[in-house]
């Protein structure tokens, strides 16, 4: 009973903060410095794991990373497929960094995610994408971003 309880009241605030957070991932109007795509594998019991590889595309060049990190909040395990917009980047060496944000997505064999992620150096990526497994995630989120090329 006690346990049906904790899982009930996980569900319920997980879907609040999700709603709640809905508007704090949309990007500006504004055109972007740069745009991003994203493959990223994560698996969450209330904490997270993630790492993946995308590609950056900034002043006509593509520009591969690699992408690693973890965060609070979420259960189960996905595939992410993302693209998004790249803010405030004036220079290459500014992309690579440790980014902080916060991330929201329901994944039923297939969904959606969202996240906000901001760096050290002011640059801020908003991310949206496909999702595949099963998973919930919702949370504050840190990933270490890294160009390879």
């Amino acid at each position: 009973m006690k346990t049906n309880f904790i899982n009930s009241a996980f569900t319920s605030i997980t879907i609040l903060l999700i709603a709640g957070c809905a508007s704090m991932t949309q990007a500006p109007s504004t055109p972007p410095s740069a745009t991003v795509r994203i493959r990223e594998w994560s698996a969450a019991y209330y904490g997270s794991a993630a790492a993946g590889k995308g590609t950056l595309y900034y002043n006509g060049r593509a520009h591969h990373f690699t992408i690693s990190g973890g965060g609070l909040g979420g259960a189960g395990g996905q595939k992410i497929s993302a693209t998004g917009k790249v803010y405030n980047l004036n220079n290459l060496s500014s992309f690579s960094g440790t980014y902080h944000g916060i991330s929201r997505g329901l994944t039923l064999i297939e969904g959606k995610m969202h996240a906000k992620l901001t760096n050290g150096n002011g640059v801020t990526m908003y991310l949206a994408g496909e999702t595949e497994g099963l998973a919930s995630s919702m949370g504050a989120q840190a990933f270490e971003v890294n160009l390879t090329n």
